[in-house]
């Protein structure tokens, strides 16, 4: 799966998140997933990690050619009447 795949809402972390704040409410001491919650929850966050991982390498690669253009400076001399 692509990199560019990633779904706009991660249905299976909103479910988790969803089930863990029922959890705390009841004051339960423990949350259990299925076998293939798990499965879907980690490729959810692989997706995740992966996006996030490509969305820094960008801004870094930004930030490199920002601080390159503001501290380069072109100068061009003209000979004027010589």
């Amino acid at each position: 799966m692509s990199q560019n795949n990633v779904p706009a809402n991660l249905a299976t972390v909103e479910k988790l998140l969803q089930r863990i704040a029922v959890a705390e409410r009841s004051q339960q001491k423990e949350v259990r997933i299925t076998i293939q919650e798990a499965r879907d929850l980690t490729t959810e966050l692989s997706l995740l990690t992966t996006k996030l991982g490509s969305t820094i390498g960008e801004i870094h690669a930004l930030l490199k050619e920002l601080q390159k253009s503001s501290t380069e400076v072109d100068v061009k001399f003209d000979g004027g009447s010589f």
